[in-house]
């Protein structure tokens, strides 16, 4: 990828994700947690006009979005209409567990809570991706790379300050249970006219009749990418390295020149 901001990530991904100025307010939130079909929640609602659609990987191109939203996590008061400033819809985490904020800036939207087929499938998937990049090891891997790290400390912080509190740790047992609790807090505190729970599986009618548009003579696109995702995280963990590396190579150059300078 020729672009290193958005290395080791989705180019097309990112590009999509570019807010835009003759967006008008957001219109749809996706209440779903990640690995619940959002990569493919997010390609639907663009096709359906409801772009540019937020998606959490754009914060490794807007890294001032992962200081906003670290800045939120910690409690401090946030502005949540200037952050979707420019989106029309949103996707994934960490936005999905910034739901009431959501509803409070804009009470119009609609919410759309993607789920998987089970709990015990969405962990397989959620434990091995995403819950990865709040461990300390990928932290410290890509703490030379700003744009990295803030994207680990807003998830090591989605966890601790809104999953803890809500659902519980984040251990496999009760990290199975997450995704339960999840549905049930959003089911509690969304009245049931804003609210489709939505399986990517069942493709376009009731995700269009939610939205009041009509069914696109395109296939509902479908993508599993949790293959692509650990080669992301895997790719991060090595530029953070070779960051590492560089900075350990200056440090030795440095002790070199300035042992001959005396």
């Amino acid at each position: 990828m020729g672009n290193l901001v958005s290395w080791p990530f989705n180019d097309l991904l990112l590009a999509e994700c570019a807010p835009s100025s003759e967006a008008g307010e957001l219109e749809v939130i996706g209440a779903g947690l990640s690995r619940t079909g959002s990569v493919s929640l997010h390609a639907a609602l663009t096709i359906l006009g409801f772009g540019p659609c937020h998606h959490g990987a754009v914060l490794f191109r807007y890294p001032s979005q992962s200081v906003a939203l670290i800045r939120a996590l910690n409690g401090e008061p946030t502005d949540f209409r200037s952050i979707m400033r420019g989106y029309r819809s949103t996707v994934d985490i960490p936005l999905c567990n910034f739901v009431p904020e959501l509803l409070a800036a804009f009470p119009n939207a609609k919410v759309v809570l993607s789920v998987r087929d089970s709990p015990e499938q969405w962990w397989q998937s959620m434990g091995n991706t995403v819950v990865e990049m709040s461990y300390p090891s990928y932290r410290i891997s890509v703490w030379p790379v700003r744009y990295l790290w803030l994207w680990g400390e807003v998830v090591r912080l989605m966890l601790e300050r809104k999953w803890d509190p809500l659902y519980g740790n984040s251990g496999r047992r009760v990290g199975i249970q997450n995704y339960t609790r999840h549905e049930a807090y959003i089911r509690r505190i969304v009245p049931d006219d804003q609210l489709l729970v939505f399986n990517v599986k069942e493709g376009w009618e009731p995700l269009c009749a939610f939205l009041d548009v009509p069914v696109p003579d395109v296939p509902f696109p479908r993508t599993n990418d949790t293959k692509e995702m650990r080669r992301n995280i895997r790719n991060a963990m090595l530029l953070g390295r070779a960051a590492w590396a560089g900075i350990g190579l200056a440090v030795v150059a440095g002790g070199y020149w300035i042992g001959h300078r005396v």
